[in-house]
């Protein structure tokens, strides 16, 4: 069943900071892959790996192959996105290919084949995650990745290692294993530095505060850390004794602040802490 689309208008100064971002992800990625890449005949993930390896093979410049084989991409992304985020991956697509051709001669001289592919690679993931993060993609494979992450609720990231996988193979047949081992290492640090930037070091965590002081507890939360406070109903298996739980979501930079206040209030409070892995809407996100 595909995602519905969503009917949003165009708002001038976000969309025009989304565009400049992609500008400029365009230039540094196309650069990366220019200079770290090319020169050792390493692949990228998503399309940019099979228009890199057409290159390699057939002496194909990689940023045609990357326009022709981004239409029926888009086209799959008009179908279940929204416009606006099938336009981006359009002007992303257009300027990275524009940036690969004119950067096609950077050559950044390292001659050790592994510091490429993790420089290259580390470069590729972490400017990624910022353009995904304004609800758009630089294009390619990204557009088939988010519809299939906003279905199944699985990081965008771990979409693209089966396609990737299978790309690499092919680079491994006709160029030498070494050659493959070493595209699908640089394919995996992208993917590792694409997740974690996506998440960011500020992450979100949910907390639940055990006292007999909840009453006290509570305000001081919404009113020092601004966020909102739920109480769960609880029972003491022990004394019998009604409660509540003081339920809350957090960044993890109020943690400290967080601990400070229920300490201050109660020492003996049971303050437990569990990772979560996404939060959406209410100051956390939009829902996509």
């Amino acid at each position: 069943m595909p995602v519905e689309k969503k009917k949003t208008g165009l708002c001038w100064k976000e969309d025009a900071l989304t565009l400049l971002l992609i500008a400029v992800v365009a230039a540094i990625q196309a650069v990366a892959i220019n200079g770290f890449y090319v020169p050792h005949h390493f692949l990228s993930g998503g399309i940019t790996g099979v228009a890199l390896l057409a290159e390699y093979l057939f002496d194909l410049p990689s940023w045609i192959v990357i326009v022709v084989l981004n239409i029926p991409v888009c086209i799959v992304g008009w179908r279940s996105l929204n416009f606006k985020f099938v336009l981006f991956s359009l002007v992303a697509t257009v300027l990275f290919s524009v940036a690969l051709a004119l950067t096609h001669e950077v050559d950044f001289g390292i001659t050790n084949p592994i510091v490429s592919a993790l420089a290259g690679a580390a470069v590729v993931g972490v400017t990624a995650a910022p353009v995904v993060k304004r609800d758009a993609t630089m294009g390619g494979m990204d557009v088939i990745a988010a519809v299939l992450s906003r279905k199944y609720s699985i990081p965008m990231g771990t979409f693209s290692i089966l396609y990737n996988v299978v790309i690499m193979g092919v680079l491994a047949a006709v160029s030498g294993l070494e050659l493959g081992l070493m595209s699908m290492l640089a394919m995996f640090v992208s993917n590792t530095a694409f997740n974690a930037a996506l998440v960011g070091l500020n992450r979100t965590v949910t907390v639940f505060i055990i006292s007999d002081k909840w009453e006290e507890i509570a305000p001081l939360v919404i009113t020092e850390l601004h966020r909102g406070v739920t109480y769960i109903p609880a029972e003491g298996a022990y004394t019998g004794q009604p409660r509540k739980l003081v339920y809350v979501i957090l960044k993890t930079s109020q943690l400290a602040a967080a601990k400070r206040i229920v300490k201050s209030v109660d020492a003996t409070a049971l303050f437990s802490i569990i990772e979560t892995k996404e939060v959406l809407g209410r100051g956390f996100g939009s829902l996509n």
